[in-house]
């Protein structure tokens, strides 16, 4: 199997909220939705042999003060489950990693039962100030910190 990531199309859209958990994705700006328009990257990996969609990514750049910009959060992460295990969200994170390598990426709600998996996909936890260390009751983010600039 191989996995291509290319960017989301409107014609993705109606296959991308029928494989999420409860979210609806659209093409323009919609309230309670992920939307290709408000989206840094929405992509989408695939198996181009078969022309199989097999998982996608939804991030946004978040705007510091001043409007200049600042992290990027990454919103929704799915991979259907007949193709989980086999490399697809690695290939969709690795992606917006190349895409965004000096910025910040935070996870927006992740899950906790999968904090093993966040860990193997390069992020970090970051705990609150007052968090108990090893405590991870989760009021911190998993993060992957920006790539520094080799000179």
């Amino acid at each position: 199997m191989k996995i291509k990531v290319r960017d989301a199309h409107p014609a993705d859209v109606e296959w991308m909220s029928n494989n999420t958990e409860g979210w609806t994705v659209t093409v323009e700006k919609h309230e309670g939705a992920a939307s290709l328009a408000e989206a840094l990257h929405a992509l989408i990996a695939e198996d181009p042999g078969q022309g199989v969609r097999m998982g996608w990514l939804h991030s946004s750049l978040q705007r510091a003060a001043g409007g200049e910009p600042g992290y990027v959060r990454l919103y929704e992460l799915h991979v259907s489950p007949e193709f989980r295990q086999r490399g697809v969200a690695r290939a969709l994170v690795d992606e917006l990693f190349a895409r965004v390598p000096d910025r910040e990426v935070i996870l927006s709600a992740w899950d906790r039962e999968l904090y093993g998996v966040w860990l193997k996909l390069g992020f970090g936890y970051v705990p609150e100030p007052d968090e108990v260390s090893g405590d991870y009751s989760y009021p911190g983010d998993m993060v992957r910190p920006p790539v520094e600039a080799s000179s």
